[in-house]
């Protein structure tokens, strides 16, 4: 994210969306209420005789909304701001009725609030730091099949790449069928490359296919080599990114990835949990009392949760602020937020037990 101007003595701040990331931290940042104002595109009724046939064109105006709903979808990387339009050129539409603002790359939205809070403004801060924050990329191999996961700051990104290169006793053209496969895998590595600044490759696999196929990026595709790490894992698919994500080799790799981060923080706090230590609340009423004692050194929340909440959970992430806890919002479409919405989207692990 680019902050193009800000003016918070009258409540202004203009930005341009960067990445699909983005979107995710203006889904905690826009609330109800809000005046935003963008370019957009508007079915406009034309000339008469295109109005007597019932139809229109669709121009490019710029309009500004009073947000009464803002809707993120991070599985569709889809981000819409509805609302009552206040500000647009009169000759052409009426003030007061309703558009969707559509929010993707390169959009340019210009956000005016009654007050920004200290939140507000260091989602933006935190979103500006993670465009220039590389990347981390697992591949999950076995034979015939590799599993992808781009760690983003908002959620993991899949993808699933397979071919049938028969079995052990299939000889005949299984080598040639095998290095095809190899080489359709690198290409797609190397297009997500070309796109995205990845720090780190992660190779990983219960068996051999991981060096097998690494063996071959040295011989093929050594740029891509270069980056690779080999981890051993002993599970599958996507499951098996997910065990990559706790290991202490790649916790050091993708520390400042939110995805990456937050995955651990909530293996730890299941922990705690699960070993009844003390250390580890979950729930509104009792994070709440936790924080308001001081206790809580790591905060946890949905954002779907803090967007419903968003007044008291506010007081209870400046509780944790003023002690020198850290927060962490979580994207609740994500495998980190899933597991946190089933301790009611909010959690904390202690510094200390509380009764």
């Amino acid at each position: 994210m680019k902050i193009l101007y800000r003016d918070l003595k009258h409540g202004r701040v203009k930005l341009k969306v960067e990445n699909l990331d983005d979107l995710w931290y203006l889904s905690n940042v826009v609330n109800a209420g809000d005046l935003v104002k963008a370019k957009t595109e508007r079915r406009i009724k034309g000339r008469e005789d295109i109005a007597r046939a019932g139809k229109s064109e669709r121009r490019s105006i710029t309009i500004a909304v009073r947000v009464e709903k803002a809707d993120f979808q991070s599985e569709r990387d889809t981000y819409r701001i509805t609302g009552i339009i206040e500000q647009c050129p009169e000759d052409l539409i009426s003030i007061g009725s309703h558009h969707t603002i559509n929010v993707e790359k390169g959009t340019i939205l210009t956000i005016i609030k009654d007050r920004w809070s200290g939140f507000d403004l260091q989602r933006l801060k935190d979103a500006e730091r993670s465009a220039l924050r590389p990347k981390l990329l697992i591949a999950v191999i076995d034979e015939g099949e590799v599993n992808l996961g781009l760690v983003r700051e908002s959620k993991i990104e899949h993808y699933d790449l397979s071919k049938l290169i028969g079995g052990k006793y299939e000889i005949k053209g299984r080598r040639e069928r095998k290095l095809e496969f190899y080489k359709d895998t690198a290409e797609f590595i190397s297009n997500i490359l070309k796109k995205v600044k990845v720090s780190a490759l992660i190779l990983a696999g219960a068996g051999f296919e991981k060096e097998n196929f690494h063996k071959f990026l040295n011989e093929k595709y050594p740029e891509i080599a270069e980056i690779s790490v080999l981890e051993n894992i002993g599970s599958h698919g996507r499951t098996g990114i997910n065990e990559v994500m706790k290991r202490a080799k790649v916790e050091k790799i993708g520390e400042e990835i939110n995805a990456a981060r937050e995955i651990r923080i909530i293996h730890r706090l299941l922990k705690e949990i699960g070993n009844d230590s003390g250390l580890g609340v979950y729930g509104l009423d009792d994070v709440e009392n936790a924080a308001g004692m001081g206790a809580v050194e790591i905060l946890l929340v949905c954002d779907d949760l803090f967007l419903k909440n968003r007044e008291r959970i506010e007081r209870i992430m400046q509780n944790v602020k003023s002690t020198r806890g850290d927060i962490h919002i979580v994207n609740h479409e994500g495998e980190a937020g899933k597991q946190l919405s089933s301790l009611g989207g909010i959690a904390g692990i202690l510094r200390f037990k509380i009764h």
